[in-house]
């Protein structure tokens, strides 16, 4: 006689991924965490009684592009009877895991299932839009349907690196958080290895995935929806952002502090760096692309 699950226990979990479990050897002081927090409440406070935005922002946070410290900064903009759209990138995933049943290393954002995450948080992103938020940001990609349904109130903000340096970050950063354990050389022959190598291309194109043989069309299509951002701002010119984030939203951006590496880089010899070049070449020849564009 077959036997079948008891109404009153709890579903089975999924495997979620262990988090926390390497210390952070830059993790701020307590007491300077505290500080930040008042600084922003304050910022926040007095933005209550000042002019508004001349427009709501949406900022398409790029993994490794010094989003902590940018996304920091809008929040100070923001006044404190208005919510703040923050798509986190943990609790998304952790959501999106116990809700699909699929384990949480897939579903991740560079997983082999990561379109299930976007679609998540692109819920979240128009449901931050829909409640009229004046900043709704992180790791989402691009949306036409944001774009046509709230392009109107919404100017879309980006951030990027210089391609080859924002892979090794993100490698770093992956083994930092428990998702990956093999050296660099392995990482560059995975899977992983080649979505973080595309990962301009996957969110400007919105495509979650880009196959090996279709980097031509996911960048014809990042291309064209580059045009549709009011801005684009790059780690080594972040003052020439700020002033172009007064020019499109009416405030000043302060960028206090910009978030230092929190993990050991490899080493990279000649060979490992030609390869990053030719896994890159995509998100390479995109970067030089939007520099011309927004930074002439």
């Amino acid at each position: 006689m077959s036997s079948s699950p008891s109404p009153d226990l709890p579903p089975a979990l999924p495997p979620l991924l262990r988090h926390g479990l390497n210390p952070d050897p830059e993790a701020r002081p307590f007491a300077r965490r505290n500080y930040e927090r008042l600084r922003l409440y304050l910022a926040r406070a007095l933005r209550s009684v000042s002019r508004p935005l001349a427009y709501n922002c949406c900022y398409m946070h790029v993994p490794k592009c010094a989003g902590t410290s940018v996304t920091d900064a809008m929040r100070s903009l923001c006044p404190l009877q208005k919510r703040v759209g923050m798509v986190l990138a943990r609790p998304s995933r952790r959501a999106t895991a116990l809700q699909s049943g699929r384990p949480e290393w897939n579903i991740h954002e560079d997983g082999p299932e990561s379109a299930v995450i976007f679609g998540y948080r692109e819920h979240l992103m128009l449901y931050f839009m829909a409640d009229d938020a004046p900043l709704v940001c992180g790791h989402f990609l691009f949306s036409e349907l944001a774009y046509t349904a709230f392009g109107h109130r919404y100017r879309f903000v980006s951030v990027l690196r210089n391609p080859l340096d924002r892979l090794v970050s993100n490698y770093a950063d992956a083994r930092l958080g428990n998702y990956i354990d093999m050296p660099f050389g392995d990482y560059l022959d995975s899977e992983v290895g080649w979505r973080h190598a595309t990962v301009m291309l996957r969110y400007f194109s919105g495509q979650a995935v880009i196959p090996r043989s279709g980097v031509d069309a996911a960048m014809a299509a990042a291309r064209a929806n580059l045009e549709k951002f009011a801005l684009v701002g790059f780690t080594d010119r972040m003052p020439a952002f700020a002033e172009g984030f007064a020019k499109v939203f009416g405030a000043k951006l302060h960028l206090h502090h910009m978030r230092p590496g929190r993990f050991e880089k490899p080493k990279i010899d000649d060979g490992a760096r030609a390869r990053m070049e030719q896994l890159c070449a995509g998100d390479l020849e995109f970067y030089e692309h939007a520099r011309r564009r927004f930074a002439p």
